[in-house]
């Protein structure tokens, strides 16, 4: 097993994969090799020791300026399922809750209580090697990183950009199943096993990660402050709809903008169009000055909103 604990280049990588070849890896749950029990705490779990990476994947003929398009075919939970409270990392106020361990029957976990829900496992953590320096594994960036998306799951693309020879890439974090984001810091978490295959988009690079469902394409951004990570994915927004014309941007003649909402211990909450209006206004007036760049942002430290 070959896990490590940052997204960076200067790890060496553990196997070459080849443009549309599949491959399956095996993933630790998010915890790695800390000792944890049933009933105990995660208040003293080292953060710089959680969500080991699995990899990284040197990808052949990927080179700096391209895209990377990871198609996710399986993911397998074989293991048990933990769920806790990290305290003061996700953004819910409880001191602990008992640690948990929920093992599979055939395609349902029973929780507690008698609850029941059905597995829809996905890959909380994949990402490339960054631009530039080291980047823990529990944040999110510009790179992809741990977004615990739910949507990353069997079916989904993930695109991300390649700023290195073979873009070194890393998969790990997989989960029983996520809803929208992580609200006491973890979720279901499990070993497993992820089949993917990678194709190489020569030529193209994208600013930051997207996402591609059946049904959607998901754009991406991360930072430290809610208004930041809108403006941001505002911007990705912009980009793919010069990109392609079947992607559809704002259309602020009719006023038709994007549904934006945010995630925190009060629930999903809706932001005012007004608010969503001024972002896009502010944006069209900066592109309208002059060539624009990408923002890039560092979220390493605790709280940043996605």
């Amino acid at each position: 097993e070959h896990h490590v604990f940052s997204y960076s280049a200067h790890h060496p990588p553990v196997a070459k994969l080849g443009a549309g070849e599949p491959v399956l890896l095996q993933t630790t749950y998010a915890f790695g090799d800390q000792p944890l029990n049933p009933g105990d705490t995660l208040a003293d779990v080292d953060l710089a020791l959680c969500d080991p990476l699995t990899g990284p994947l040197y990808v052949e003929g990927a080179e700096p300026g391209d895209t990377l398009a990871i198609h996710i075919d399986e993911v397998e939970p074989t293991d048990a399922g933990a769920q806790g409270v990290i305290p003061d990392f996700g953004v819910l106020e409880w001191d602990r809750l008992p640690l948990h361990f929920f093992t599979p029957e055939g395609s349902k976990v029973r929780w507690l209580r008698g609850l029941e829900y059905e597995l829809r496992p996905n890959v909380g953590a994949i990402g490339v090697a960054p631009k530039e320096g080291e980047i823990p594994s529990v944040y999110p960036g510009d790179h992809g990183g741990n977004m615990d998306m739910k949507h990353i799951r069997a079916g989904a693309t993930v695109l991300l950009p390649v700023w290195h020879p073979g873009a070194i890439l890393f998969v790990g974090d997989c989960h029983q199943r996520q809803g929208d984001g992580e609200l006491p810091g973890c979720v279901a978490e499990t070993n497993a096993n992820v089949t993917l295959r990678v194709d190489v988009l020569k030529g193209k690079m994208i600013k930051r990660p997207r996402v591609l469902t059946e049904d959607r394409l998901m754009l991406v951004a991360s930072a430290k402050t809610l208004d930041e990570a809108v403006k941001i994915a505002i911007e990705a927004l912009f980009d793919a709809a010069d990109e392609d014309v079947g992607t559809g941007g704002p259309d602020l003649m009719r006023g038709i903008y994007p549904t934006v909402v945010a995630i925190s211990a009060d629930g999903i909450t809706e932001m005012p169009e007004d608010h969503i209006r001024e972002l896009f206004e502010e944006l069209i007036a900066e592109r309208m000055e002059g060539p624009h760049e990408s923002h890039p942002v560092d979220v390493r430290t605790p709280g940043g909103d996605r």
